[in-house]
């Protein structure tokens, strides 16, 4: 990443915002890693007349970190922004007090985790950082416009009938979406844009763009998705079937007591069908050269279904944590209407 890439992705972060004079900002950083965004986004946000309050440290020695305290925080700012860090998360009082915010319309958020998000499929190895930035970089010129009118289509065909999802390693999974809210993610934090918001994701604005998000009626799911790979937190399955009844999952294959007892340990509704989710960034496509899941799935084709909670996209599990899992060799329909063909990207 060279001066200029950094003064492009503070620019693209004001763009999405666009900040007005007197709106007071809080961010969060880690001051080991993507040092280099903090004085250009600095710059871009006095230049817009805001102003910074906070500066959050992405982790903090204070086990007993005062709930309070953080809450005043953001009780006091109109935008928040996440920057890169080195393990992404948030610590308990500052999940809590985001959510509390986010929730109660107080104010709007930016995602812009840049070195996370990339993961290898199968058992291939990611490229390199270098490759990798140079994709997002492209991904960040995605138009906002050409992302909400691909999603508008997108959406409106996947009420239209029951959804399946099918790959050729044996995934046939279905499932109906109903009146649940879908989450348009094109790169816009406006204040204008949170005029539209009715859930909690709608108001965290993830940066580069392009995923359209759901959290379908749960009970509703029924069928299998195969994965080689298990991914999620600590367990390294193989070869596993996901086995839906009713929107809740049944795993078998290498290791699957291992994440049995891992989904177990989790609680709440880690066993649930939680969400599905289409990629439309042309950027983050799938590339023969290097082929990898860029971005959280955000990647033009790219179909990613999770388990556990769903609460901040308007679904009914609570709990349980959650379970991303991707297909980037998907055909996904709706009805008689296909939207991805293989791994490709129809609409």
């Amino acid at each position: 990443m060279k001066t200029a890439d950094f003064d492009k992705c503070a620019r693209r972060i004001a763009d999405a915002l666009k900040l007005a004079a007197g709106e007071t900002v809080l961010l969060k950083a880690d001051s080991r890693i993507f040092t280099g965004l903090i004085p250009p986004l600095q710059n871009v946000i006095q230049a817009s007349g805001a102003r910074i309050i906070v500066i959050i440290p992405a982790e903090s020695d204070d086990s007993n970190e005062n709930v309070s305290t953080v809450r005043q925080l953001f009780n006091q700012a109109d935008v928040f922004i996440w920057l890169p860090e080195i393990h992404q998360g948030n610590r308990a009082a500052v999940a809590l007090a985001l959510n509390e915010w986010l929730d109660g319309r107080r104010g709007r958020a930016v995602h812009f985790h840049w070195n996370s998000g990339s993961y290898p499929i199968g058992f291939t190895d990611l490229p390199s950082e270098d490759f990798i930035d140079r994709i997002y970089l492209a991904a960040l010129d995605v138009s906002p416009q050409e992302l909400e009118v691909r999603h508008r289509h997108a959406a409106s065909l996947l009420r239209s009938g029951v959804v399946r999802v099918t790959t050729p390693e044996g995934t046939d999974i279905s499932f109906e979406v109903g009146d649940r809210p879908f989450c348009s993610q094109i790169g816009d934090a406006s204040r204008e844009r949170m005029q539209w918001a009715r859930i909690r994701i709608d108001r965290d604005i993830e940066l580069p763009a392009g995923v359209l998000r759901v959290a379908p009626i749960e009970t509703s799911a029924n069928g299998s998705v195969f994965l080689p790979v298990w991914r999620p937190l600590r367990t390294q399955g193989r070869n596993l079937m996901l086995r839906f009844l009713d929107g809740h999952v049944a795993i078998q294959g290498v290791n699957a007591d291992k994440i049995d007892q891992e989904l177990t340990a989790s609680g709440g509704d880690a066993r649930m069908f939680r969400e599905f989710a289409l990629g439309f960034n042309p950027a983050l496509q799938i590339l023969p050269e290097a082929p990898f899941i860029a971005y959280y799935g955000y990647g033009a084709g790219i179909v990613r279904l999770s388990l556990g909670d769903n609460e901040e996209m308007g679904g009914a599990n609570r709990g349980g944590g959650v379970y991303w899992n991707f297909l980037h060799n998907a055909t996904v329909t709706a009805g008689a209407k296909t939207l991805v063909e293989d791994g490709k990207l129809l609409l």
